[in-house]
């Protein structure tokens, strides 16, 4: 089997059913598999997915609620196709979203290591994609990847993947966080083994609600960064993350411009110190330790 799509949820009793509809609906005649992992949601979201009867789609209910990007993890684990599309559950995909995954697929060869994204119409890609100086409808790989990356996070929905070879490489990072920077490591950690990229020039989803990238403020910003470098540092060797480091000194826009948007490195620096709260003082150090390398 060539496809999975993977709608991973929790709590999305409203708008579930759009999402697996749009996952049913697609033009694409090949074999695939709609794989729905219900995240132990308790407002009745499994009720609602229990209301289909078609033999493409597969349950899976987690015992307990994990994080989102553990969730994602489960996606893959228990995905059957050799690539894995994912759609959330506040979105829903175009029509034609498989076929033209697997036309350019087929064109490039079936990549083993291979991440193939569209256009979206919420944060779409193509803005990093070009201070990056990477061209849509063009594979691009290796250290100039980081490029692009390092301004902001592609979101999983809307995006498909190599399956085993993500597994391979440990899968989505454990960050316990809904925000975009998390999306940015694992593509980070991806490029620096040996993976492909590519954005074509095609509308693959639509989403409305946006859940997950809700409520961006100065603390979970903090937690996020550090919890995406952490992982960043942990996936590479020394000379990787050391290489890492040396890309985003020398493009110093693309994460700076992050804690510039809420605090400069003098104000966390006091804030490191005088803080009323030691979780708090603590985790900023640690921000510190990161920023003050770049």
């Amino acid at each position: 089997m060539l496809f999975t799509i993977a709608i991973p949820t929790y709590n999305n009793r409203k708008t579930i059913s759009r999402a697996i509809q749009s996952a049913l609906n697609q033009t694409y005649k090949g074999d695939y598999e709609v794989l729905v992992v219900n995240n132990a949601s308790t407002d009745g979201t499994l009720e609602e997915i229990l209301l289909f009867q078609d033999n493409k789609i597969r349950v899976v209910t987690n015992p307990q609620t994990v994080d989102m990007y553990s969730n994602h993890n489960i996606c893959l684990k228990e995905a059957k196709g050799d690539y894995v599309l994912f759609c959330h559950s506040d979105d829903i995909l175009t029509k034609d979203a498989l076929l033209l995954l697997g036309k350019r697929i087929e064109e490039r060869q079936f990549p083993s290591k291979y991440i193939l994204w569209g256009h979206s119409m919420f944060r779409d890609f193509q803005a990093a994609l070009d201070r990056g100086h990477q061209k849509i409808n063009t594979m691009f790989s290796g250290e100039f990847s980081i490029h692009s990356f390092i301004w902001g996070g592609l979101t999983p929905s809307g995006t498909c993947y190599s399956r085993e070879s993500l597994l391979e490489i440990g899968g989505f990072p454990a960050i316990g966080s809904k925000v975009p920077m998390a999306d940015w490591a694992i593509l980070v950690i991806a490029a620096y083994n040996h993976f492909e990229f590519e954005m074509i020039d095609r509308l693959l989803f639509i989403r409305e609600f946006a859940s997950t990238a809700n409520d961006l403020n100065a603390s979970v910003w903090q937690e996020n960064t550090i919890a995406s470098l952490d992982s960043i540092e942990k996936s590479l060797n020394k000379n990787q993350f050391s290489n890492f480091l040396a890309i985003v000194k020398e493009r110093n826009e693309g994460l700076f411009f992050w804690y510039k948007k809420y605090m400069s490195v003098e104000e966390l620096k006091q804030k490191a110190e005088f803080d009323k709260k030691e979780k708090r003082r603590n985790r900023i150090k640690r921000l510190l330790h990161f920023l003050l390398r770049f």
